[in-house]
Formats: structure tokens, C-alpha cells, sequence
């Protein structure tokens, strides 16, 4: 399948990430934090319940099993996808500073 990146535009956040929001529960996401100068991978792997995009506090909302975590006052919104699945999300904030959110299926270990 071929692999897009579509912007969503910032009057379909809340509509769209309350549309995904339930098939993302149970992923495992990936948080990286990536500024013009560095990149920073911070390494937080964490059981996914969902994301919300907040207009009133203009923050996304990453709602995992151990905490929240809040992206305030993004400037832009992109989703990678391939096929009907999202593979990230990438949140560009002020001075081009991005949070990127990897999602994978966690993986069983089978006792030995």
C-alpha cells in the first residue's frame, strides 16, 4: 500500500481525532519531541486510550493508560497513513518545534 501524509486543517481537528480516537485505543505510542536544532526522542512508549484536540485550551490530547500528555497550541496537524491506517501523527508547534506520535500494536511475549 502506498504511504500519504495528509494536513488536516485546523476546523477538522476535534471532529477528526473524536472520529479515530477508538481505533487507536490499545496502540502503543511513541512520543518525539524534535526542534529546529535537535532532536530530542524522549522514548515515552505508552498504552494508548485516545486523542482529543481541546479548542477551548487549543491543546491535543494524548490520553494514555499511565497519563496525559498535552500538546498546547499547535500551529498545524499532519497524518501519516497508509491504506485506512494511521501509522503518526506530527503536531508543529511555534518556532517549528514538532511532537511526533508513532503508534504500533503492542506486541504479546509468549511465556518460555
Amino acid at each position: 500500500m502506498e504511504r500519504e501524509t495528509l494536513e488536516i486543517e485546523r476546523a477538522k481537528w476535534l471532529p477528526f481525532f473524536d472520529s479515530v480516537s477508538e481505533s487507536l485505543r490499545g496502540k502503543a505510542a511513541d512520543i518525539s519531541l524534535v526542534s529546529p536544532t535537535e532532536y530530542q526522542h524522549q522514548s515515552r512508549v505508552w498504552q494508548l486510550h485516545g486523542l482529543t484536540y481541546d479548542p477551548y485550551d487549543d491543546a491535543l490530547i494524548v490520553s494514555c493508560q499511565q497519563q496525559e500528555h498535552v500538546i498546547a497550541s499547535p500551529t498545524t496537524i499532519r497524518v501519516a497513513k497508509c491504506g485506512h491506517e494511521i501509522e503518526a501523527v506530527e503536531v508543529t508547534k511555534a518556532h517549528n518545534e514538532r511532537e511526533i506520535i508513532r503508534f504500533v500494536d503492542p506486541v504479546l511475549l509468549m511465556p518460555v
